[in-house]
């Protein structure tokens, strides 16, 4: 980790910790929302000659994973992946809390006026749709892949729901809706999917390990038979187990992250999203078994990292996704052999 890295997670580290308190207050939007702009969080791939921090992905993940780790009920992950898809397509970035989300039944045609575009096309379970002043979504048209941004006050509830940590999801009807900026943009739906993979992968790394934490925490305090529960060897293994999920998804998450730097991470996204999902089911069933019944009690904290960990799980590709785009990847080289293929990617990026 460079020194520049080092202060990022310190500085975040911190002020989410702060944020967030120990029993998880009511976070204020707009003035939460203002203390990390200020901070120029939220501007991490944006250039140091326009106030950002002009960061890689290494430097995202360590955003997505403090993000995950305390619980941040704000956007800010979103704002930040929306806003580099907007700087690769050459898109002037809108102002406040961003998202992203991926179209169904999209139309992308020329305003009747003659003046820009018009979307017309349904926007599912967008993560914080409704407090978001725009988002960011993907639409083909005439065979050519285009990557827009939408207001979202133009799109029309249709129902929805939060997830399961209560965070906004919310479906969003467009009809027509003038499009605030658009471009041409190839593989836009595969760059939007990827990037919010990534994202979700750092979080999910960020919430398992404070799920280990307090579990450690609670074993060590908690006494049964005249001892504490840590000492019991059947306590330690499944500890030592959920100690795993947690290393192999933080490496996961650091390894796609350096591959999307290297420019090359179709392969480590995807099984990093998929070791990531894979982990949440027993990493929270372990969790849960230790704590007992006060795991699962509002006035605990487990429960705001396990539901958002059964959220994420889902978000932007769940298993049987992630595990067919592996899939075609290991046909396409199948000639060449899956080993091979890996050793070569090893390779290119110890090189770069």
């Amino acid at each position: 980790m460079t020194q520049q890295q080092q202060l990022l997670e310190e500085t975040v580290s911190g002020l989410f910790a702060e944020m967030v308190v120990p029993m998880g207050r009511e976070l204020d939007i707009d003035s939460d929302w203002k203390t990390l702009t200020q901070l120029g969080i939220d501007n991490i791939f944006v250039g140091e000659d326009e106030g950002g921090f002009a960061g890689s992905w290494q430097d995202a993940r360590i955003v997505f994973y403090h993000a995950g780790r305390n619980a941040l009920a704000l956007p800010i992950c979103e704002t930040i992946v929306a806003k580099k898809l907007l700087l690769d397509a050459n898109i002037e970035l809108p102002k406040g809390p961003l998202t992203i989300a991926t179209a169904i039944g999209s139309r992308l045609e020329p305003c009747a006026d003659g003046d820009g575009y018009a979307f017309s096309g349904s926007l599912k379970a967008v993560a914080w749709g409704r407090i978001s002043s725009a988002i960011v979504t993907a639409c083909r048209h005439h065979d050519k892949d285009y990557l827009l941004v939408l207001s979202s006050a133009d799109g029309v509830s249709s129902g929805g729901r939060a997830n399961e940590a209560g965070e906004p999801r919310d479906n969003l009807d467009f009809n027509s809706a003038k499009v605030l900026a658009v471009s041409q943009f190839d593989g836009a739906e595969q760059a939007l999917w990827g990037k919010a993979a990534l994202m979700r992968t750092a979080q999910i790394s960020g919430a398992l390990d404070a799920a280990l934490e307090m579990s450690v925490t609670h074993v060590k305090g908690r006494e049964q038979f005249g001892r504490p529960l840590a000492k019991f060897q059947a306590i330690q293994q499944q500890l030592a187990m959920l100690a795993e999920e947690c290393a192999a998804v933080n490496c996961a998450a650091q390894a796609a992250a350096l591959a999307e730097d290297l420019g090359n991470s179709r392969f480590e996204i995807a099984a990093a999203k998929l070791r990531a999902n894979r982990s949440v089911g027993s990493a929270t069933s372990i969790a849960h078994q230790v704590h007992g019944a006060i795991g699962v009690t509002g006035e605990y904290n487990l429960h705001r990292f396990t539901q958002r960990l059964w959220a994420w799980r889902s978000e932007f590709g769940n298993d049987r996704f992630w595990a067919e785009n592996l899939g075609r990847q290991v046909l396409a080289v199948k000639d060449g052999g899956l080993w091979a293929h890996i050793t070569a990617l090893s390779d290119n990026h110890a090189q770069q």
